[in-house]
């Protein structure tokens, strides 16, 4: 996927798809009067070269993050935008239609990374911010101290993994001071992640369980690797999914347990999208939404 003109990202907000989400923004921001959005960046998408199609982008102050896994030919950059100016606000529209472009044209047989992954509001960009950052992309190996990557910054990611993490998964979460998490998803939704409050997942005996809490690198179970691992396939799935439907939570589940099948090797992947076309038309007929 080619870094798109800036006329083109132009067009793009000129569409109604492109408004609506707008005007999501909009009311998150007024609703809860931030006035600060940082904003991780992928480079390995464009590497420096994104900067070269936002306004005043040649000057724009970005800060990389310790490189995640010597793998990775690029870092992650965090932007700060301040909501209070027009410059901001520029910013911060030319960043949705940016992200509209990659999922929009993220279809079957071409995937290709994102650029725009998550959108954090008031927290601008610390020391601890940075290195949140970075251990959110840590796990530890099944039975192991060695520390495997997690790309849970992209958003086809993180809709998986918001379906995958436990409780107090989401807390570990939290308690970096996270508690929203906003992303660009499959059906070009503005969304929230909410991450639980101690008392959400803990209804008694809070701080003794919090105490107990162990701190990142997550440490996920086998079947939770287990799911990781096919990752790929179920975004795949998913890819050729969201020109056909809205990408429910219900057609997550679906994708979801078809994976966990695979992965336990009881069936094979022509097995799996044979009976998620079947649960799906099965969920239509019944007249649930997807």
């Amino acid at each position: 996927m080619p870094l798109p003109k800036v006329e083109y990202l132009d067009d793009i907000q000129g569409t109604e798809e492109y408004q609506d989400q707008l005007k999501a923004v909009y009311e998150v921001i007024s609703d809860h009067q931030y006035q600060q959005l940082t904003v991780i960046i992928d480079l390995n998408a464009y590497g420096t070269a994104f900067f070269d199609i936002l306004d005043s982008g040649a000057d724009l102050p970005y800060e990389r993050i310790k490189r995640i896994h010597h793998t990775f030919k690029d870092d992650l950059a965090l932007i700060d935008i301040p909501l209070t100016n027009s410059m901001g606000q520029r910013l911060l529209e030319q960043l949705l239609a940016l992200a509209l472009y990659e999922n929009t044209n993220d279809v079957a047989s071409h995937a290709h990374p994102r650029s725009i992954c998550l959108w954090l509001f008031e927290q601008p960009i610390t020391k601890k911010l940075k290195y949140s950052v970075y251990l959110l992309g840590q796990a530890y190996g099944l039975g192991t101290n060695k520390r495997r990557y997690l790309r849970y910054w992209d958003p086809r990611v993180v809709a998986l993994l918001t379906h995958l993490w436990t409780a107090p998964q989401k807390l570990q979460i939290y308690q970096l001071g996270l508690s929203h998490m906003h992303y660009v998803d499959l059906n070009n939704s503005f969304t929230q992640m909410t991450l639980p409050t101690p008392n959400e997942v803990y209804s008694s005996d809070t701080q003794v369980a919090l105490d107990q809490l162990k701190p990142l690198p997550f440490r996920f179970s086998q079947q939770q690797w287990q799911l990781l691992e096919q990752a790929e396939w179920m975004n795949m799935i998913l890819r050729q999914l969201k020109d056909q439907m809205i990408i429910t939570t219900q057609v997550y589940e679906v994708v979801i347990s078809q994976a966990s099948l695979i992965a336990k090797r009881q069936i094979t992947q022509q097995q799996a999208v044979n009976h998620i076309v079947r649960d799906l038309e099965r969920m239509k007929d019944e007249g649930v939404r997807v």
